[in-house]
């Protein structure tokens, strides 16, 4: 897997988009009548900027330096869109200002574009030192916890006990109505985004949807971390995409890769494939209400992704790969990553895991797709809960390797309140969403094919009792553990560093737990 994933990469970073920053035409905002000042609304002269440019073979449509406030912006067809230094885009905090989408374009039901839209295009770029602002926070009720239904805390550890809607604490906040996605891609090709700082989404950021041959780079998004949904860069259903070399501030999920259906369905440019494929995260600095990455999600097959040199901070989860609707997801490496996690309070998904990989089913008629050839090198986590990988069935979850790797778990803030539960939300059965569990630092069931090496598992003297075992495994086949350093939570009878259950054909040796006796349950044979 890796010799193939180094060849494709390699080949990748030498494609050139057809994206020229070179047109010689210009095409100034303010020509068009757009002005600076927070009452006037450019979302007309802004598109026939824009479609005046396309309309004439292409070119570089300006936002000099002022505010502009506007509404959804139609990007088309050989058009640089270029904020200069100074320049900021500003969503208008009027509904009426933002299109509507067409009816399942995206979701059931209505919804609104945000302040870029495109569809069906290529050759489009997004350029400057510019800021686009989505004031995402207007459109939330302050200081008003959002809420999820009750019986979610059934199966918690904390039952009632497990919400608090007196006190915001991390969120997030509620709301009536809100904007789309700051900008949103569709079966497009050969984009670039570059330099440019996104703020206060009210959802989504960006979303690449459908799309081929895509480089983000040297952007930054700082969103409202009370905001539910609005997630960093989530490139879904797209090939050929390189992000890099930026910082992702987000009140969801920071990176992501899905595999949800996008745009209309039939289009002449984007992804042809049925795969979100090639992908690759370099060099990113993250924070997440959620998950710091996330790969999973939607019906099609998700293969060859690279996330590499990522830093996350202060996030809910550090790295989920979820299978939930007959999407494969295979070829994936996450490598030189070092995580900062705490537990979050109540209204959002994960519980502080550094590593979470779970196939099971989203729908009461719905099947989980496999999950196999899965990578982990040079990881290092502060976290205050355990790895989980689980398995709804045998065979789902396959061939995962984790080498170097370095977990410490320690209590925080939220621990009692909100902690000992596992979380593998979405979920049919709230039975298997939320529900109480004990938290083993690494935990895996029905794995076949799990390969540990050079692993230390360690905690920082956690007072909680749902703290537990070192490493445990349960209904797995194939386990191979070398040069590792396990400890058990505490010290009790029946607290192992080392729990296997239910499983055949395993390997242990290299035990460098120097000092201790490790103590390890083996399989009734």
């Amino acid at each position: 897997m890796k010799y193939a994933l180094t060849k494709f990469f390699f080949h990748l970073l030498f494609i050139t988009l057809g994206v020229s920053q070179a047109f010689s035409q210009t095409y100034n905002i303010l020509d068009f009548g757009a002005q600076v000042g927070p009452d006037f609304n450019n979302t007309a002269p802004i598109n026939e900027a824009i479609k005046k440019c396309s309309e004439s073979g292409g070119g570089k449509v300006l936002i000099p330096k002022g505010k502009f406030i506007t509404g959804t912006i139609h990007l088309l067809s050989n058009v640089n869109l270029h904020l200069e230094n100074g320049a900021v885009l500003v969503g208008s905090l009027d509904m009426s200002h933002y299109n509507l989408m067409p009816e399942g374009y995206y979701y059931s039901g209505i919804n609104y574009m945000g302040i870029l839209f495109a569809n069906d295009v290529k050759n489009v770029s997004l350029t400057g030192a510019g800021t686009i602002d989505g004031r995402g926070t207007f459109f939330m009720k302050k200081n008003k916890r959002f809420a999820p239904s009750a019986e979610e805390r059934k199966y918690t550890r904390q039952k009632e006990q497990f919400r608090d809607p007196s006190k915001l604490e991390d969120g997030p906040l509620t709301f009536i109505e809100r904007p789309g996605h700051i900008l949103t891609l569709s079966n497009a090709e050969n984009i670039r985004i570059k330099d440019l700082l996104f703020l206060d989404s009210p959802k989504w950021t960006l979303r690449v949807g459908g799309c081929e041959d895509v480089k983000i780079s040297e952007i930054t998004i700082k969103n409202n971390v009370l905001i539910a949904n609005s997630d960093g860069i989530h490139i879904t259903s797209s090939s050929n995409v390189q992000v890099s070399n930026s910082t992702v501030i987000a009140g969801d999920d920071a990176l992501i890769v899905t595999g949800f259906i996008s745009g209309n369905k039939k289009y002449t440019y984007g992804n042809q494939s049925n795969e979100a494929k090639n992908i690759i995260f370099d060099n990113c600095i993250i924070t997440s209400k959620s998950a710091g990455i996330r790969v999973g999600y939607g019906i099609k097959p998700i293969k060859n992704i690279i996330f590499s040199n990522i830093i996350i901070t202060d996030s809910n989860r550090g790295i989920g790969v979820f299978s939930r609707d007959n999407s494969a997801i295979s070829e994936v490496s996450f490598s030189n990553i070092k995580m900062e996690l705490r537990l979050h309070s109540d209204g959002w998904w994960g519980k502080s895991e550094p590593i979470h990989i779970s196939a099971i089913p989203s729908s009461p008629n719905g099947a989980p797709g496999k999950i196999k050839n899965i990578s982990f090198s040079d990881i290092q986590a502060h976290s205050e809960s355990g790895v989980i990988l689980y398995g709804e069935d045998e065979n789902l979850i396959e061939n995962i390797k984790m080498t170097r790797v370095h977990f410490q778990i320690d209590e925080g803030k939220f621990s009692q309140k909100y902690g000992g539960n596992f979380d593998l939300r979405p979920a049919f059965s709230l039975e298997k969403g939320l529900f109480k569990n004990d938290i083993p630092a690494f935990y895996a069931k029905r794995v076949k094919g799990l390969e540990l090496n050079h692993i230390t598992l360690e905690w920082k003297k956690p007072t909680s009792k749902f703290y537990t075992n070192g490493l445990e495994i349960e209904n797995f086949e194939r386990f191979i553990l070398k040069n590792f350093n396990i400890s058990a939570a505490n010290v009790q009878e029946n607290i192992f560093d080392i729990k296997l259950s239910k499983g055949t054909d395993y390997k242990i040796f290299n035990d460098l737990s120097f000092g201790k006796e490790t103590k390890i349950l083996y399989p009734d044979k």
